[in-house]
């Protein structure tokens, strides 16, 4: 499965960027500190979207009565959590910690989802997810781009299939539920 493969290689890739430079008989320059600075904090960002994610999938798998939208959720607890387990290696030693809750945007959506029942929850846990993981696409693309390490852009670029396997899901879901997907981002 490649999500399981995926955060190995992130965590790894994060994680190697610094000492590899250090080795180097040729002294770090500016961009080659920015882009694994960079990619640490993407890193970073794709903990607390498992976390966010992992948490709206369990009140979807509460609430929902629709089986589809209680398989896709149960697939992002499971992609997520598996993700999050073999990262925490590679996140402790790169110093970054898994958070413990979800943000504040992600508390905030799951608020307007609590209030929500029937139909009505599907929808917008559907919509959710698929505004979601369009961001989530353009921001492994942006990654992709930006990063000037190869193993850490392999990385990100299986990364990238990943989400746009769950995108393909949830696009699917959406328009089986009657809920318009978002556009695809430009380059996609």
């Amino acid at each position: 499965m490649k999500v399981i493969v995926l955060p190995a290689i992130l965590a790894l890739a994060a994680v190697s960027c610094i000492p590899a430079a250090a080795k180097s008989n040729t002294p770090a320059t500016r961009t080659q500190a920015s882009t694994a600075h960079h990619d640490t904090i993407f890193l970073e960002k794709a903990n607390q979207g498992s976390v966010n994610e992992i948490d709206l999938a369990q009140l979807a798998l509460q609430k929902s009565n629709n089986e589809d939208v209680k398989n896709f959720a149960q697939k992002m607890i499971t992609d997520h959590n598996t993700l999050l387990n073999n990262m925490k290696q590679f996140d402790n030693e790169a110093g970054l910690q898994i958070p413990s809750q979800p943000d504040a945007s992600a508390q905030a959506e799951k608020a307007k989802l609590e209030a929500l029942s029937g139909e009505a929850f599907d929808k917008a846990y559907i919509r959710a997810m698929v505004r979601d993981h369009h961001k989530d696409l353009e921001e492994f693309m942006a990654e992709k781009k930006a990063t000037g390490y190869p193993a850490f852009r392999t990385a990100v670029e299986q990364g990238e299939q990943v989400v746009r396997e769950h995108l393909q899901l949830i696009d699917q879901l959406a328009k089986k539920n009657g809920v318009a997907p978002a556009p695809v981002p430009a380059g996609a």
